[in-house]
């Protein structure tokens, strides 16, 4: 245990997340030029999108390990901060995490100064490119944050490949107000002359993507639904074939996880022989990989499922998947952030639920319980409002019988304390 770690989380907390207001990368830039422009010294796979990043980092990631020393950057985290930033699946310690902050602080404290004051996201993506070199990883997954143009992750000169997951409305206030605004967005990741692999996309992001990777001569890698034959899916596994694999195993479910896997392996046949893959090992790291808080069973007595879908794309893929379970009732418990398209979640959740319990998340974003019930009455009438997210979760869970499954969902920040509450 650190002695002063909550006094290191106090001040990494305290930066706050104000990104989406930048104009330009230069903070990230001048906090990276003094800690030896790490970026630009490791092999980094990065990864922009509005759905499916993690998982699409956690497939490739899980399969490059199986190899080589692969670190990843995912966030949100679970549980535990240390989550974002991993090495063959393990997260970087307390005394390590804490040994960058040091190093960084006097760094921010100095650019504060001058007006370039780092984010808690410009923090984290500073250490972790840090840490990597350190280690000498031989390459690492980053996802974005948020977008991709003005991202802190979109500081390397030359990554080793792009990755475009499936782009759709979400983070409008910051992003754009259009499916173009947020596309050229997502699509500001593309660098000279680097590969990059999309996955199928809308007609309009897709144009936007290609002119993109036209104008900057990066090769387009692309694959559609069309090469994918679904052979099972279930509560346990997604089993299909696509391109010359066969029986590909994902041990997280729901069709969108085929979709998101078939990506990450269009990427990882590229680089088979620069990372000492074949078939076997690429199948075995995606069968492997684990993305908590996405369709997550944690619980069979009763049967709880979480899923930290907040936006209306990986909400309808939360209902596809939710036809995979047999259950009796469906008794939901949900928070939502304002930002959200919150009203058309709560419509499609009135339409199979058969009690809905509503609280609230620790986020200045987040509606409160009851004004968050108010909205719900609406549109269902059975619900309630229980002010703290673990009292909530316990009362569902009271209501359930045996043929019964509980919901979790609406934020993956309500997801991560279920999880923490969990896993105590």
């Amino acid at each position: 245990m650190i002695k002063d770690k909550d006094y290191y989380l106090d001040w990494i907390y305290g930066r706050g997340n104000s990104a989406g207001k930048r104009r330009d990368l230069k903070a990230i830039r001048s906090l990276l030029k003094d800690l030896g422009d790490p970026q630009d010294k490791i092999k980094v796979i990065h990864i922009a999108g509005t759905n499916g990043k993690g998982s699409t980092a956690n497939f490739i990631a899980s399969t490059l390990a199986q190899t080589k020393k692969c670190g990843i950057f995912t966030s949100p985290y679970m549980e535990e901060i240390n989550e974002e930033v991993r090495i063959n699946g393990i997260s970087i310690s307390d005394e390590d995490f804490f040994y960058y902050i040091e190093m960084i602080k006097p760094i921010c404290e100095n650019l504060n100064k001058i007006g370039l004051r780092n984010t808690y996201f410009e923090v984290m993506t500073a250490l972790m490119f840090r840490y990597f070199y350190d280690k000498k990883v031989d390459v690492c997954v980053v996802e974005t944050g948020l977008g991709g143009l003005l991202d802190s992750t979109n500081v390397v000169k030359k990554p080793l490949a792009c990755l475009i997951t499936t782009i759709s409305m979400d983070h409008m206030s910051i992003l754009g107000n259009s499916l173009e605004e947020i596309a050229k967005n997502k699509a500001g990741i593309i660098k000279d002359n680097v590969p990059v692999f999309i996955y199928p996309q809308n007609a309009v992001a897709y144009n936007i993507i290609k002119k993109e990777a036209k104008k900057k001569n990066a090769p387009l890698h692309e694959f559609s639904f069309d090469e994918i034959t679904i052979k099972s899916q279930n509560t346990g596994y997604n089993q299909f074939d696509f391109k010359g694999y066969s029986d590909v195993k994902t041990s997280l479910i729901g069709k969108i996880q085929i979709y998101n896997a078939c990506n990450a392996i269009n990427l990882l046949d590229y680089f088979k022989e620069d990372f000492d893959l074949d078939d076997n090992i690429i199948k075995e790291g995606i069968y492997k990989s684990k993305n908590p808080g996405r369709l997550q069973m944690i619980s069979t007595k009763p049967r709880v499922l979480l899923d930290g879908s907040h936006n209306r794309e990986s909400f309808d893929a939360l209902l596809d998947s939710l036809s995979l379970f047999n259950y009796n009732r469906l008794i939901v418990g949900f928070s939502v952030l304002k930002d959200k398209e919150y009203k058309y979640i709560i419509k499609k959740l009135s339409e199979i639920s058969s009690e809905i319990v509503v609280t609230s998340v620790d986020n200045p974003r987040a509606f409160e319980a009851k004004e968050l019930k108010e909205i719900v009455k609406k549109d269902f009438s059975k619900v309630r409002a229980i002010e703290n997210n673990i009292s909530a979760y316990e009362y569902t869970k009271s209501r359930a019988k045996n043929d019964d499954l509980v919901l979790w969902c609406g934020s993956l920040y309500l997801i991560g304390e279920i999880i923490k509450y969990e896993s105590k």
